[in-house]
């Protein structure tokens, strides 16, 4: 068994688990990692990004889009410091990662040397694995162990590795460390099944609220909502579980939500979740039984109270429900909420079509359908991009991912970047708002360099427009949301890539069909109606009261008030 430096013999193990790229940027604590992948570089590939936050958003990103585990780097001190908002992305939404953060020399450990930093402290909430590696011959130990947590808790495993150790040789452990794995789930408890099954049965109005943990499990989703003739709701990360032009789809729930749902919801006797945690328990029914699956025991009835919990996997669960439930033909509560849906998509159908300028954000999403492929990944960013694509951008095929329980600012383009890296010969679109993407946008040169031909659409209003419904809905002024212009467009050009500023209706879909076929990365940079309300799709009482209080300290002030939707359109879909 011959010697190798600790960090070669820790990225043939990468190599065995499959691991295939690192995102990160190098720098003198963790260059002697860097230095192994450069050795390895025919098998995986080091992409250097801007900054450290867009790599570990990347790396999230990644494994929403692969159930891989994506994997980052950076220095210690204020390299770490920077991965943490990728790292709690992927807490907050159970994907596996791995960060390799360096720390000062094993030596001066102590001493308040020059960028120390308590790496252990610093990172013990957000990782499921957190060990600092001390000596050499632990080390590929050490990272095999992380490895599989993290794939096993569905969490961040973090490794701090002083430069001296991973310099020091070591024998050869990667044969007697097996990378064979295999996730340990729930069975499923028949008595649970059948419990669920009678309340199905009964129930005159059921209503299934699916998330991203059914998103493994569409085909048995739709074959169960179809035979007990219910309606599906979703929550945003569950967005692409169920076709939007499916029959039985009634749309979102919560703010960012539809009418439809939300008074499904409130009609229901039978609320069944299907993988989801879904928190704004507001939202759910006020009077109804409850079923919920999910892998985790940890959140049956934690925002609902439920009669049955269903521990295991949702695909196995919803194909025994399906083959021993009755079947139900059709069903008028269902009738109803297709209904409603279709008086909804014709409301929505209606603003797609809007040919204003100022630009329409909604117009932007029917140029974004337009120009998407049927399996292209959408790649949305937080604010009122958020709004917009989960109500009037249709998922079909397509892969829909979003910092989801973080939502955090500035997602969008490192979910690009990833999509395309992940699967180059799919289209990778990411959704944005100005405010999200001037976040990060410095990454969008990582792109060019890569070469990975994304498309960037900005939402260009130059203002935090979702902070400042945010501020109205509780009857404040609005106040520090406003940016000075920039011209996304040019910042393309100087980056290598193309840039179209959008400013007319006209020029919308001609710049949206030279993006899709322009062959390298480009940004769209749709200057869009600053005044377009980003309302829920329900507005509840408080929600009224704010708005009130609002236009009354608007006029005790002088302030001139935000232009707001016709009051017949507030009154038909929103009240």
């Amino acid at each position: 068994m011959g010697k190798k430096k600790a960090s070669d013999v820790v990225v043939q193990l990468f190599e065995n688990w499959g691991i295939d790229h690192v995102y990160g940027i190098p720098g003198d604590s963790i260059n002697t990692m860097v230095e192994a992948l450069r050795k390895k570089q025919d098998k995986i590939t080091f992409y250097n990004v801007r900054h450290e936050e867009v790599a570990s958003m990347a790396a999230a990103a990644y494994s929403k889009l692969t159930g891989k585990i994506g994997v980052c780097l950076a220095i210690g001190g204020p390299g770490a410091i920077h991965l943490l908002n990728g790292m709690y992305d992927a807490k907050m939404d159970h994907v596996p990662m791995l960060a390799l953060v360096g720390h000062i020399s094993s030596k001066l450990t102590g001493t308040d040397y020059f960028q120390e930093v308590n790496t252990y402290e610093l990172f013990k909430d957000v990782a499921v694995y957190n060990k600092d590696i001390t000596s050499a011959e632990s080390f590929p130990t050490v990272v095999n162990q992380a490895i599989r947590t993290a794939y096993q808790e569905q969490g961040v495993a973090v490794i701090s590795i002083s430069d001296d150790i991973a310099l020091q040789e070591i024998s050869d452990q990667t044969p007697q460390l097996s990378t064979l794995f295999e996730r340990k789930l729930p069975g499923l408890i028949e008595n649970d099944l059948a419990e669920a099954v009678k309340l199905i049965n009964e129930a005159e109005k059921p209503v299934i609220l699916a998330g991203v943990g059914s998103k493994h499990a569409k085909k048995e989703l739709a074959a169960f909502a179809e035979h007990i003739s219910a309606p599906v709701a979703i929550t945003l990360p569950g967005k692409g579980v169920l076709p939007d032009e499916h029959p039985n789809f009634i749309g979102n729930i919560g703010k960012i939500g539809t009418k439809p749902a939300y008074e499904a919801m409130k009609n229901s006797d039978l609320l069944i979740m299907v993988g989801t945690d879904y928190p704004y328990s507001a939202y759910l029914p006020d009077q109804a039984k409850g079923i919920q699956i999910d892998i985790n025991p940890v959140k049956m009835g934690k925002r609902f109270s439920i009669d049955v919990g269903i521990v295991g996997d949702a695909g196995s669960a919803l194909s025994w429900l399906t083959e021993h439930s009755d079947f139900v033909p059709e069903r008028q509560f269902l009738k109803t909420c297709q209904k409603n849906m279709a008086t909804w998509n014709g409301w929505m159908e209606e603003d797609r079509a809007k040919t204003d300028t100022p630009i329409a954000p909604q117009a932007v999403m029917g140029a974004i359908q337009d120009i998407a492929e049927d399996d292209a990944i959408f790649s949305v960013d937080v604010g009122t991009a958020t709004v917009w694509t989960t109500r009037y951008l249709k998922v079909k095929n397509q892969d829909f991912i979003i910092s989801a329980w973080l939502g955090t600012m500035g997602c969008g383009l490192p979910g690009a970047l990833a999509a395309k890296q992940a699967f180059p010969d799919r289209q990778a679109i990411a959704i944005c708002g100005d405010g999200a993407f001037s976040m990060v946008m410095q990454d969008f040169a990582t792109a060019v360099q890569y070469n990975w031909p994304i498309i960037v659409v900005v939402l260009n209003n130059r203002q935090l427009s979702f902070i400042k419904y945010e501020q109205q809905v509780v009857g404040q002024l609005t106040y520090a949301i406003d940016f000075q212009d920039i011209d996304y467009a040019k910042f393309a050009e100087a980056c290598g890539g193309k840039g179209f500023r959008i400013e007319k209706y006209e020029d919308l879909r001609p710049a949206f069909e030279k993006a899709k076929t322009a062959g390298v990365p480009v940004i769209l940079d749709v200057t869009v109606d600053v005044d377009a309300a980003p309302l829920p799709g329900k507005i509840v009482m408080d929600e009224a009261k704010g708005y009130a209080k609002y236009e009354m300290n608007s006029i005790k002030e002088n302030h001139k008030l935000e232009k707001m939707p016709p009051m017949k359109d507030v009154v038909r879909r929103f009240l």
